[in-house]
Order: C-alpha cells, then structure tokens, then sequence
C-alpha cells in the first residue's frame, strides 16, 4: 500500500551500482542504506488514516454532537502532497537538458581526438622502428616536431616555449 506512493521515484540500484566507480563503493553504499531507511520509515505509516469507530464515540460521550463534529471533520481531512514552490523540479529538468547537450558536444570533441589519435596509429604503424630511423626519416615523417636548424633555428633545450620569439617566451625566467 505504500509503495505506491513511492513507486514513481523508485531508484534502479543495480543500475546506478554499475555507474559508481570502485573508490565510491564504500559512499554508495552508504547513500543506499540511507536511502532505504528513510523509505522503510516512510513505509511504516499506511497510506490512508485509520478507520475510527465514531459511533462508538457517539454512544460513550454524554454530547454526542461533538463526535459528530470530530468525524465530518476527521473525513474532511487530507494531507496534500507538498508543492514545489520553488520550481526546482523545472530547474532540475532545464539542468539535465543542458548537461546533456554539453554531454553530446564533449562526446564529439573526444571522438575528434580519437579519429586524430587513429590516425597518428596508422602513421606510426607504417614508420620504420625508431632503432632504424635516421633524423631526416624523422624529419620527412614529422615535420611540425622536428629540429630544422636552417628554416627554424632553435636553442638547447629545444623546447618550443622556450625559443625567443614565442608567445610565453617573456613569463619564463
């Protein structure tokens, strides 16, 4: 009886169990056993106040319009369900759109990277080992990293932040 009341905000555990990472286990489980304590106090009340007996009541009290008086009011009784004043549920729902669509745009960043990290594999794979390569390889496979003392001419350590001429060269000192 009162799980219908709680029914439409039941939580997949398993579910959110497979999402938790393994040092948050102790925390989730933590959360859990909070969570289900507060939903078995919540479970041992009944749904709906009890039947009373008013005549009983009616037969016992010397005005019995008083026991009247108590049950048209007892039977006008109700608990409304609290509201959100404030609106969260909606800002709870915007909240989770926007988290989702940057989600979405994050998910096709790193899909950028991988298709660029796939084919950096594919160029490498089809280099000669590093044992076996020569600077000007180097240099013919890897233009952008390779040291070319007569186009860009550098200084030890050559490091590009480093070099005179760059961007960040005058904050490091």
């Amino acid at each position: 009886m009162a799980a219908r009341r709680i029914a439409k905000s039941a939580v997949d555990w398993t579910a959110f169990a497979e999402r938790v990472p393994a040092n948050q286990r102790d925390f989730f489980r933590a959360f859990k056993a909070k969570s289900e304590s507060i939903v078995n106090r919540v479970h041992q009340y009944p749904e709906s106040l009890p039947k009373l007996d008013f005549s009983f009541y009616k037969a016992r009290l010397a005005n019995p319009a008083v026991a009247e008086q108590f049950e048209k009011q007892y039977q006008n009784v109700s608990v409304p369900f609290p509201k959100d004043k404030n609106n969260l549920l909606q800002e709870v729902d915007t909240q989770e759109k926007k988290a989702e669509a940057d989600s979405k745009a994050f998910v096709g960043v790193l899909q950028g990277q991988i298709k660029e990290a796939r084919m950096m594999l594919d160029k490498l794979g089809s280099i000669p080992p590093p044992d076996q390569m020569t600077h000007e390889m180097y240099a013919y496979y890897f233009p952008d990293k390779s040291l070319d003392p007569v186009s860009k001419p550098t200084f030890w350590p050559h490091i590009p932040m480093l070099q005179p001429g760059h961007k960040d060269h005058e904050y490091i000192k």
